[in-house]
Parts: structure tokens; C-alpha cells; sequence
């Protein structure tokens, strides 16, 4: 894993794959993926964020963000050779971002999820990640989403 470039993460948000693209733009309140690109860099010292690279290229980022005392968010998208970076990412996870968070007293964290990125969902819930509940409507779109937590012990 890499740390994050402004360039890097434009790569990976301009190449994203469709299912990502449709989950990521269906909870924003626009569609560029340059916009987005500087979002991410804005917040990552808040957080911790990391790019995975295939054959020298940017392939998925991945991060996760405070929202208030406890709780943080986790995201992550990538290019269509996701499947090549995955392990890579799940591994960044655990042993990264897992304690990453619990050493700053995260008590809950969370990712909504389209209700149709299946992958995600097993990927998720590969990642310890319980379904919560069926977010009714609230993709911009309307199509619904998943709330997967993760909860201290």
C-alpha cells in the first residue's frame, strides 16, 4: 500500500469501475470525479487512507474517516482490476485500519453499501462487517443501501 497523491486518487476516481462509480455517486451530491478526488485528499489527514497499485498503476483506495467521537467510516473503490489488489486491501485493513481506529477509541464503525454491489457486501463481511439495516431510498437515486458496523468487542 501507498500512501495517497492528489494524481493517484484522480486516477483510481476517473477509471473507477461501474458498480463503484453507481455506490459512490449515488451519496454524493455530484457526479465528478475530480471533485471527488479532492474531497478525499481533504480529508485524509483526518483519517487514514491508502492506494493499492497493480503493475504500477493506481488501483483502489481505501480510508477511513472520523464523523464524530467514536464513530468513523470506511470506504473504499477501485479500477476494474480490483480483484488483483483485494487480498492487499484486506490485509491494509486488518492490520492497518483496524487498529488505526481502535487505538483512537473507535467504539463503531460503519459503511453504507448499494444494495446491489454484492462483491462488496462479501468483501465486507469477509471484514468482520454485519449488516445492520436496508437504508429505504437513500441513494440520490433512490435505490436503497446496506449499513454493514463493525462494533468493539
Amino acid at each position: 500500500m501507498k500512501p495517497i497523491s492528489l494524481s493517484a486518487v484522480e486516477y483510481v476516481c476517473l477509471n473507477m469501475r461501474d458498480i463503484d462509480r453507481a455506490e459512490v455517486f449515488g451519496m454524493r451530491a455530484h457526479e465528478n470525479p475530480m471533485i471527488l478526488a479532492k474531497e478525499i485528499v481533504a480529508v485524509a489527514p483526518y483519517g487514514k487512507v491508502g492506494i493499492a497499485e497493480h503493475e504500477g498503476r493506481p488501483t483502489a483506495i481505501i480510508g477511513v474517516t472520523p464523523l464524530w467521537p467514536g464513530v468513523w467510516a470506511a470506504w473504499a473503490f477501485g479500477t476494474d482490476d480490483w480483484p488483483k489488489v483485494a487480498i492487499e486491501l484486506t490485509r491494509y485493513a486488518l492490520r492497518v485500519l483496524r487498529p488505526f481506529i481502535l487505538e483512537r477509541g473507535a467504539h463503531r464503525m460503519q459503511c453504507e453499501s448499494r444494495i446491489d454491489h454484492v462483491e462488496a457486501h462479501r468483501w465486507l463481511q469477509t471484514l468482520g462487517a454485519e449488516p445492520e439495516s436496508i437504508l429505504s431510498r437513500y441513494g440520490r437515486d433512490g435505490t436503497d443501501y446496506v449499513m454493514f458496523r463493525w462494533s468493539r468487542p
